[in-house]
């Protein structure tokens, strides 16, 4: 099989909302969002007063229990956005936040059209959170340009406040140094990282950019980076603890310096650990699906890529489709496997190494079932030698497939010479047949000629041929036991 290495990069990590929904901050305890530590408005907006907060106050704690068996009704996202918008309305110059928390209800609720026109109506009012999440939504759209246009924005209208933004430009940044390696971009991502944890000395994303920032960097450019990146991972763990907090992210990012490390057994403790804090994260289920590849564990394997399937990003992974296959071929799912290399086709046609595994999985594995006689074989065989031309001619000239190329051709000759052994197999046999067939035809005229005999002595009443036959060969043995 063909699977590259580990990919460098699976830990996609997402933009910052700027909180589903945002608390207040309790006496002796932390905000509901991290990000937004103080209950206060951008902009000119006057501050709430003490009768503002506490309605504010019950009209989370209504959001909270209608939430407490894990989701809200649509009866329950009328009722929740109708109790915030009674905050606003009787408080619409501090309360600017009961608002946006509307805009992130409908939003929560699956209702982007409502969310969107909230967001719209803060946005033009320069309300940082709404901003924020006109970026994210213009992001997921792929306007990139806008995106980083109101990120901007949302950081100018509150210089102090706008961590999600601030972390949004960061990734953003973050993902083009990736892509082009340019000074400028790190910069930027590491300027807007710093400046949110200047603030927020805990804020969870800024770790997580900055940990994948120093990551991109070590492994694209200067490796002394990598150091980087583990005591920015190893700080973000210590300083999360404190506040019993975890991160998938992080974890992630922890396993992927250990793989560095070729250190696969602490790497898949790291990728499990991230499972554990976010059963669904795609990229750690992905990582930790590579390494029980190479483990031969399909059983974890197939789990965990079903897992990160889930993922949009990971169903345009052409690795997954093709480790995906791997596992399935190694738990004897041959019609599976054969349809995640076909899927792999679809992601990019011009890979060639989905055929290599078609190739191996009819040469290697179909002809060992149970009920597979030489056509069945045969059939496989030239199944196998046709897509390894099929390989051989899409990898002709590239390195990275050279052993693999080299395999194919090693394969071809294996299954030619199978194929001249079954010629001569077949001549043999068709030798052996016409030699029994004469030999019989020759025993039949014998026994023939003697019954003609047999019949002639009887009619002149003479010895029997047969009886002489056996009379002198009685004869014969006699003198020679003497």
């Amino acid at each position: 099989m063909i699977i590259d290495k580990l990919s460098p990069i699976a830990l996609c990590l997402g933009l910052a909302v700027a909180g589903s929904m945002v608390g207040c901050k309790k006496k002796g305890g932390d905000s509901k969002n991290p990000d937004n530590k103080e209950l206060k408005d951008a902009g000119n907006a006057e501050v709430p007063d003490e009768q503002a907060k506490a309605q504010f106050a019950e009209a989370y704690e209504a959001y909270e229990t209608a939430k407490s068996d894990g989701s809200l009704s649509a009866a329950e996202c009328e009722r929740v956005a109708k109790t915030f918008q009674e905050v606003y309305e009787s408080n619409k110059r501090s309360m600017l936040v009961a608002r946006f928390n509307v805009g992130a209800l409908w939003e929560e609720c699956g209702d982007m059209e409502k969310a969107a026109k909230v967001y719209q109506e803060l946005g033009d009012k320069n309300f940082h959170l709404a901003l924020n999440n006109l970026g994210v939504i213009a992001w997921n759209k792929g306007d990139t340009k806008k995106a980083l246009d109101l990120f901007k924005k949302s950081v100018d209208a509150d210089k102090k406040q706008a961590f999600a933004a601030r972390n949004n430009l960061a990734a953003a940044h973050r993902d083009r140094y990736a892509d082009k390696v340019s000074q400028e971009d790190f910069e930027i991502a590491e300027k807007q990282i710093q400046n949110v944890l200047a603030v927020d000395t805990s804020n969870k994303a800024a770790y997580e950019n900055l940990a994948r920032l120093y990551y991109d960097r070590g492994r694209l450019k200067d490796p002394s980076y990598l150091v980087l990146a583990n005591l920015v991972v190893t700080q973000a763990i210590r300083v999360l603890e404190k506040d019993k907090q975890d991160s998938a992210d992080i974890r992630n990012l922890q396993g992927l310096l250990f793989m560095q490390q070729d250190n696969q057994i602490d790497a898949l403790k790291a990728f499990k650990k991230a499972v554990s804090i976010d059963a669904n994260h795609a990229d750690a289920n992905r990582n930790i699906g590579f390494i029980a590849i190479r483990f031969r564990d399909y059983p974890t394997a197939e789990k965990a890529f079903d897992t990160a399937l889930k993922d949009a990003s990971v169903k345009r992974d052409i690795e997954v489709y093709i480790a995906m296959g791997v596992a399935k071929r190694g738990l004897k799912k041959f019609t599976e496997a054969e349809e995640w290399y076909r899927k792999a086709m679809e992601i990019d046609k011009k890979d060639p190494r989905p055929w290599y595994n078609l190739a191996v999985l009819n040469q290697d594995h179909l002809v060992g079932q149970d009920d597979v006689d030489q056509t069945k074989l045969e059939a496989f065989y030239k199944t196998a030698q046709e897509h390894c031309g099929k390989f051989m001619k899409m990898a002709e000239g590239n390195k990275k497939y050279a052993d693999a190329y080299a395999d194919c051709v090693d394969r071809d000759a294996i299954i030619k010479d199978t194929f001249e052994t079954f010629k001569v197999m077949a001549e043999l046999e068709k030798k052996a047949k016409e030699l029994e067939a004469l030999e019989k035809k020759q025993e039949e005229e014998r026994r023939k000629r003697l019954l003609e005999m047999e019949q002639q002595a009887a009619a002149a009443g003479e010895e029997s041929p047969m009886e002489a036959q056996e009379a002198a060969a009685d004869a014969e043995g006699g003198e020679g036991g003497e």
